[in-house]
């Protein structure tokens, strides 16, 4: 095919060393063992002004910083080391010829996360932040990007770039927590075509197993306009960059789809034909464990979007089975292979075809290939396909045609289904054709391994000794067999309850296992659990692997020995003091307190604490000191609820555990009661701002209805001024802003200024419209101003607005009452002397009456001839005079020229007589 040659603008980063083309990048935290894991930064850069890759131009040693997200606290500032640059592959190598060289660059150095300081539940974030990106008028479209003053730290129109990743604490319920961050996607190298879908994966791969869930993000600014903050990143939260009219987060590209990301991670996109351009977008890639998430990975990245692109047509994917003559199945097809089939028998044959054959800007050929990918499950399909899965198309071999044979034992236990995907060579990336096989092979025949022992139900006492089980299971067929215990609800592995399985040999189609329990008191806390389910499972290694296990559960009970355990109560937190589960509701700057009260009929010496659910007392500023008294014990619970230490975003329910504790038992077991207190926060009340307007030129009205009527020329002067009532416990912070500027011409050129203020905020807004606010010769539009005041009161966030409108008209440059003199005498008396476009005013100045310039026509120039046609007199300017002297007495003609229009008349010349 024709390739294009072009030239990528990537982002750009202003670093001390040397200019920086920075296209994207991410942060990594690997787990290696125990608390030392490896901090990797990833940035992928545009090479194109550094052609040779000099690794001297790069910084030998960045500094990220780790930061603890509940309160934003700098825990580190780790220096990280260059560590290497390697090339980035394109999709289509042979689509460009070097416009767009990608090298992926990393840093790297381990680092200790010790338990004792990583252990917050709400976890932790890297960050390491960089300006500037490209700027606008490089190419930039969709967000604001301009190039800060040499020397400038606070320049909002700035956009530089904070990498950023979340990760969880070290330990999680008292337990060594183990946890790596997502692996991300490649990084794009490819452009995109108008009208024409854009596709890529950007999905993971997570070392933990754990699930990703990924979507769009607006891209992280810098907190400064600073190239390399002189101490290390700053703490976030981070700021967004500004997306420009009318991009957004919804809107990233004006695309038709626009560009979206679905949750597992494949990028699309099929942008405008009116979109080239360079786009900026952020993807964040979610990590959970279970139903909690327990991080997070950001990346910011491009895309280009060129205005020549090749056409092409897809591929075309068709299949048969091996009995069929003709390849008749498009789209989709279904095949059953029974039990015992040969292997050469197990197959269905695919072709593929591609009408650009016929194209010569294609060379009359094409370039094709095959690929598998698993559907709704995970399979390395390699083994199936052909050894060659590609093939170059001609008019003379207009086709390739493929062999697929499957293995006899199914990749799952039952039907499944693979996409056979043909791509050709279009650029920038290969069009696709699918054809969707459902495949149902039965397996080989297999007799499952049973228990032969029965479920147990038993109960002892506590402390009673060792007790001893055998454990039989029988494989029909012979198989390998292997007895595993499921883990324990409560305790973390058999051990730790005292319990042991040992797995005897296997003698023929049988296979033993001896559990023994030790139940003894100091093995186990059993106060704390007292019921154990145990579920051992037996499997066989039939041929095929599947999992069919059989399993044999354990009901096993210890019954504790007589004692009274501790009662719990509250004084002040509800009506019946003996609750054991309260539920309160409270908001911020509300404060809630009661008592617990604890009690033991036996005397037995006693200890009340409290403890937060995942989360410790102090991180909220409550208290509750822990007391120790034998029968009868007490302690005060105050929590004043406030908006620093809690971030409702983060969490909005928080579980307190209070627990009272008796040790007088055989075993020193603790036997406790416990009393739960759920607390449900709510943003606090909060009145909200009132925004007024006030005119300030006083040449101008502002009408009740915050309307103004305006003729070209007069500058538009307002003085706005928040007010917010709220001082508890602080004065609210106003922001006052321009939420929207409407008109039939779009308005430009205003200003508008304001700064944050506590209670009371002010903002001006200054216009000065000209001439290019009119369009399509209408001279009289209407504009609309929307001005926005909020306040910060946390999480109850209150706003007013105000909206003044603008009717604008041009100057009335009418000639209805223009009257040029049409008699001149110079004849020295001061008196009618010269020619000129002026009269009285009723106060007897001279003005003039030329029709008023306005935006449909101005003034030019002024000529004027004798009667033989020579021009005795030229002027461009308004207040010209003609002094006639010297000239011949008798008629003149004059031509007065405006940009629209002109006027033409006689001036008649005499000497003689005076002006009365």
């Amino acid at each position: 095919m024709n390739r294009i040659v072009f030239l990528l603008l990537l982002i750009f980063l202003c670093l001390p060393a040397a200019a920086r083309h920075i296209v994207g990048g991410e942060i990594e935290l690997v787990h290696i063992s125990g608390n030392i894991y490896r901090i990797n930064l990833i940035y992928y850069l545009d090479v194109q002004n550094n052609p040779t890759r000099d690794p001297e131009a790069e910084e030998r040693v960045i500094q990220v910083g780790i930061f603890r997200k509940f309160d934003n606290r700098r825990l580190r500032l780790k220096p990280l080391t260059f560590w290497s640059r390697t090339p980035v592959e394109y999709t289509q190598p042979n689509c460009s010829n070097g416009g767009i060289i990608t090298d992926k660059i990393v840093y790297t150095d381990t680092i200790q996360l010790r338990s004792n300081s990583f252990n917050h539940a709400n976890g932790y974030y890297i960050s390491w932040e960089r300006c500037c990106r490209n700027y606008n008028n490089v190419g930039l479209v969709n967000i604001v990007s301009e190039e800060p003053p040499e020397g400038t730290v606070d320049f909002p129109n700035a956009a530089g770039q904070t990498f950023y990743m979340e990760f969880p604490a070290v330990v999680w319920r008292n337990r060594a927590f183990i946890n790596s961050s997502p692996a991300l996607f490649r990084p794009l190298s490819d452009y995109a075509c108008p009208g024409k879908q854009y596709y890529a994966d950007f999905s993971g791969t997570d070392p933990d197993g754990d699930s990703l869930v990924y979507s769009l993000v607006t891209p992280l600014n810098t907190v400064t306009a600073e190239a390399v903050p002189a101490d290390g990143p700053h703490p976030g939260p981070y700021p967004d960059v500004r997306w420009t009219s009318p991009y957004s987060l919804t809107n990233v590209m004006r695309g038709r789809p626009d560009l979206a990301i679905s949750r597992d991670g494949l990028l699309t996109v099929t942008p405008s034909f009116t979109g080239v351009g360079l786009y900026v977008f952020g993807v964040r890639c979610e990590e959970y464990r279970g139903n909690r998430k327990i991080g997070e990975v950001r990346r910011d990245f491009q895309m280009y979007v060129v205005d020549e692109c090749p056409t092409a047509v897809p591929p075309q994917i068709l299949g048969r089975t091996l009995s069929e003559g003709t390849f008749t199945h498009d789209d989709v097809m279904n095949v059953t292979f029974p039990a015992g089939t040969p292997d050469a028998n197990r197959c269905i044959e695919v072709r593929i075809s591609d009408d650009d054959i016929n194209n010569l800007a294609d060379g009359f050929a094409e370039e094709i290939a095959l690929r598998a990918v698993p559907i709704g499950f995970n399979a390395d399909l390699s083994d199936i396909l052909p050894a060659i899965t590609s093939a170059r198309l001609t008019r003379t071999s207009p086709f390739a045609t493929f062999r697929v044979c499957f293995p006899e034992c199914p990749f799952v236990n039952r039907p499944f289904q693979i996409a056979f995907i043909a791509a050709d060579d279009a650029c920038s990336l290969p069009n696709l054709d699918t054809l969707l096989v459902t495949v149902n092979i039965t397996p080989p025949l297999n007799t499952p391994a049973v228990f032969v022992t029965n479920d147990i139900n038993e109960a002892f006492n506590e402390g009673s000794g060792i007790k001893t089980w055998t454990i039989e299971a029988f494989d029909a067929d012979g198989d390998a067999m292997d007895i595993t215990a499921l883990p324990l609800t409560g305790p973390t592995s058999l051990a730790e309850a005292g319990m042991t399985l040992t797995v005897n040999p296997q003698t023929g189609n049988t296979r033993t296992a001896i559990f023994q329990w030790d139940i003894r008191c100091d093995v186990f806390d059993f106060t704390q659990q007292t019921v154990f389910p145990v579920i051992l499972q037996v499997e066989d290694a039939d041929q095929c692997l599947f999992k069919d296990p059989d399993r044999l559960n354990m009901n096993l009970r210890i019954i504790l020995p007589v004692n009274s355990k501790p009662i719990i109560s509250s004084s002040g937190l509800t009506s019946d003091p003996f609750d054991d589960s309260v539920t309160v509701e409270r908001k911020i700057n509300e404060s809630l307190r009661f008592t617990v009260l604890g009690h033991d009929n036996d005397g037995d010496m006693l200890t009340l604490y409290g403890e937060g659910k995942d989360f410790a007392l102090s991180d909220y500023n409550a208290t509750f000191p822990q007391t120790e008294r034998a029968g009868d014990v007490q302690s005060p619970f105050a929590w004043d609820l406030r908006c620093g230490p809690i971030d409702l975003r983060m969490k909005s329910s928080f579980t307190f555990h209070f627990i009272v504790q008796d040790y007088n038992n055989k075993c020193r077991f603790k036997y406790q009661d416990t009393l739960v207190v759920n607390v449900n926060v709510s943003p606090p009340d909060n009145r909200a701002p009132a925004l007024s307007v006030a005119n300030t030129n006083p040449d101008l009205v502002l009408a009740a209805d915050n309307s103004m009527n305006i003729t070209l020329g007069q500058p538009i002067s307002l003085a706005l001024t928040g007010r917010d009532p709220d001082l508890f416990p602080q004065p609210d912070m106003l922001t006052m802003s321009l939420v929207g500027a409407t008109g039939t011409v779009e308005p430009s050129g205003y200003t508008f200024t304001s700064s944050p203020a506590q209670s009371t905020v002010n903002g001006t807004f200054l216009w000065e419209p000209d001439c290019s606010i009119f369009v399509n010769r209408v001279y009289e539009n209407d504009y609309t101003f929307t001005f926005r005041v909020s306040d910060d009161r946390c999480f109850a966030n209150l706003a007013d607005t105000v909206t003044v409108t603008l009717h604008i008209k041009d100057v009335d440059g009418s000639d209805d009452k223009f009257l040029p003199p049409n008699f001149v005498t110079p004849n020295g008396d001061d008196k009618n002397d010269y020619f000129a476009m002026q009269k009285l005013d009723d106060t007897g100045a001279l003005v003039n009456i030329l029709p008023l310039d306005n935006c449909a026509g101005h003034f030019e120039r002024i000529l004027i001839f004798n009667r033989w046609g020579r021009r005795v007199f030229t002027s461009d300017s308004r207040e010209f005079q003609w002094h006639p002297n010297g000239e011949a007495p008798g008629m003149y003609f004059y031509h007065i020229g405006y940009s629209n229009n002109e006027y033409r008349g006689v001036i008649t010349v005499a000497y003689s007589g005076k002006d009365q």
